[in-house]
């Protein structure tokens, strides 16, 4: 065997968590990568699985890909358990999953992952591989579009227009939709050529609250879209918790009740579309 041949070799057989022949014509930082993923380092392991998923530098190898994610988001990453989420989301290396998809999607979307809380609230609004929940779904969406992602600018829009998962407000709707179509989603643009409703030019400041303040603020809007749904008069669901809100939750529960308890009981009872 030549020299440099027997070199790359024996390079490949060091590595352990890969499919040694795949990194044969590979770099050698992506060698090196591989090696620290291999053993146990988090971040290398999520950055072999883009490699993997992208096919940078390796040939692409969605399965490999996915087992690299699956070890990096076992230990928390953020970033890999979205890509571990839309895996099993899109059946890309592994058999279509909701229920898996929905399990690593929620990890991350609860450290406020803008793109994983968008497909959460896609499985929960469509009720894929679960009972649809619309307003639970909005939820998670409204925050994702009031951090800056279109296509949830576009869902929140249309979520608006029709009042399935929201409270119907057709003026919200089109701000919603004109704003997703000014940064660029096509479905956006779509529907509102089909509406008649030319796109208008609007500037759009993604929120300046914290991430807490603003998954407390969907919270309260979900309650009070439920509440409103179930016949009582909590005001605007705007996500502020007024006297209305205060005392039309206390109706529904017969007692004062936190935020948690609050969507605990209202999760429980079946939503009409």
């Amino acid at each position: 065997m030549k020299p440099v041949l027997a070199l790359a070799f024996a390079s490949a057989l060091i590595l352990g968590g890969c499919t040694q022949l795949q990194l044969l014509n590979s770099n050698t930082p992506t060698q090196e990568l591989a090696r620290k993923a291999d053993a146990g380092d988090i971040e290398s392991q999520y950055q072999m699985g883009l490699h993997f998923t992208t096919g940078a530098d390796v040939e692409q190898n969605y399965a490999q890909g996915l087992s690299y994610f699956e070890k990096a988001a076992s230990s928390g990453h953020t970033d890999a358990q979205y890509m571990l989420g839309m895996a099993y989301y899109l059946g890309r290396g592994t058999a279509l999953n909701y229920e898996q998809a929905r399990k690593w999607l929620e990890l991350a979307a609860d450290k406020h992952h803008r793109e994983a809380m968008h497909y959460l609230g896609e499985i929960y609004f469509n009720g894929y591989g679960t009972e649809a929940e619309p307003a639970w779904g909005i939820h998670w969406i409204g925050q994702a579009a009031e951090m800056g992602y279109s296509e949830a600018q576009y869902l929140l829009g249309t979520s608006y227009l029709t009042g399935i998962g929201s409270i119907k407000n057709t003026r919200q709707g089109l701000t919603w939709l004109n704003t997703a179509a000014n940064r660029g989603s096509l479905r956006a643009k779509e529907l509102l050529e089909k509406l008649s409703h030319p796109t208008e030019n609007n500037h759009f400041t993604p929120t300046n609250l914290t991430d807490d303040a603003l998954r407390k603020r969907y919270q309260i809007r979900y309650i009070q879209t439920r509440l409103r749904t179930l016949g009582y008069s909590t005001g605007y669901a705007d996500g502020v918790w007024g006297q209305q809100t205060e005392s039309a939750s206390r109706q529904f529960m017969k007692r004062s009740a936190s935020l948690s308890e609050l969507i605990e009981a209202l999760r429980k009872l079946p939503e009409r579309r």
